[in-house]
């Protein structure tokens, strides 16, 4: 596959474990109460996607290996249960993508045809993140020079040369920042937007990528987009959103590019992304804002915290609300709509 896109660059989060959790709306707690348990049980989350599937809330969550066992004794007094877990995983994240689909959709495709099995994918404002085995990874790396090229690396050796003596840079460091009211650098938002479900089988993972690429000429922001293991280990769920407006268009590509994918439309939907200087390093994001968007009884969609940032779905008639909520517990200077 010939390199046709340039990114700032990758890194990858070692040593880490994945949680995989599908429990019913009605079920207590809720997702805000699970995370709210986290954070008082300082479980820090690099990685957390939460995505409201019917009656069904379907969470990924990634932790650091040396939190496995609390994680699992919280679980269990929380549940009843310990839901399972990959102990030996990597989160892989590549920047900047800047929305583009041509980025996600060679991603995609790199995925497909290596036969690298993603155990979760989320984009962010940041990044977009695949959660990988540990053992896929040389050949994910690899596999990414094919596809990218990068400014700050030549080579995959070029790559883990400079990772030498710096691992440590690339965990998430918990440091004690708890403001009140934690800052962000800005708020945006997308109204207009359409919400996707599809179940991509292995040998759909890169005709998919092919019809996000494709989708690229039209010019599209692809503002959401993530992956659930859906039970059966040979698919998974995929949700994303993109433009109410050209819905004939991307439709029409899906069908030539991957004609045997079946897309389910779940609703017009708006979306919102944020930053904030201290996201990746102090507790609590996640459940500050699953909190209010519980008191304020709006109706999360779906939800992706990966790199310091965060991108959630809520439908179109509660974009409003959802952007009034969000100043509520956190300080932001200025909210900009983007087309």
């Amino acid at each position: 596959m010939a390199s046709s896109n340039t990114l700032g660059g990758f890194k990858v989060l070692k040593d880490v474990v994945r949680f995989s959790l599908d429990f019913p709306l009605a079920e207590a707690p809720s997702p805000a109460a699970f995370c709210s348990a986290l954070r008082e049980g300082k479980i820090n989350l690099p990685y957390i996607t939460c995505i409201r599937d019917g009656p069904i809330w379907r969470m990924t969550v990634v932790v650091d290996s040396a939190d496995h066992s609390r994680m699992c004794e919280l679980l269990g007094a929380i549940f009843g249960k310990v839901f399972p877990s990959q102990s030996k995983s990597v989160v892989l994240s590549v920047f900047p993508h800047r929305n583009d689909p041509a980025i996600t959709g060679t991603l995609l495709e790199v995925l497909g045809h290596q036969g690298l099995e993603a155990d979760a994918l989320a984009n962010s404002p940041s990044a977009i993140s695949v959660v990988l085995k540990e053992d896929s990874l040389n050949r994910a790396s690899a596999a990414l020079f094919e596809a990218f090229s990068f400014s700050a690396y030549r080579t995959p050796e070029d790559w883990k040369l400079a990772q030498k003596g710096k691992e440590r840079l690339y965990k998430e460091v918990v440091a004690s920042y708890q403001e009140k009211r934690p800052k962000v650098y800005g708020l945006n938002y997308r109204d207009n937007q359409e919400f996707f479900f599809s179940r991509l089988g292995s040998r759909d993972v890169a005709p998919f990528g092919t019809a996000m690429r494709s989708m690229a000429s039209l010019g599209l922001d692809l503002a959401f987009l993530s992956t659930t293991p859906c039970g059966d280990e040979c698919e998974d769920n995929v949700y994303f959103c993109l433009p109410r407006s050209e819905n004939p268009s991307y439709r029409r590509i899906i069908l030539e590019t991957a004609p045997g994918l079946q897309i389910e439309e779940m609703g017009a939907a708006g979306t919102f992304s944020m930053t904030g200087p201290h996201f990746g390093d102090r507790y609590g994001i996640a459940s500050e804002l699953l909190n209010v968007f519980e008191k304020e009884k709006l109706h999360l969609l779906g939800l992706n915290c990966t790199v310091a940032s965060v991108r959630g779905v809520v439908p179109a008639d509660q974009i409003p609300s959802a952007l009034a909520a969000i100043q509520e517990c956190f300080e932001v200077p200025s909210i900009t709509k983007k087309n």
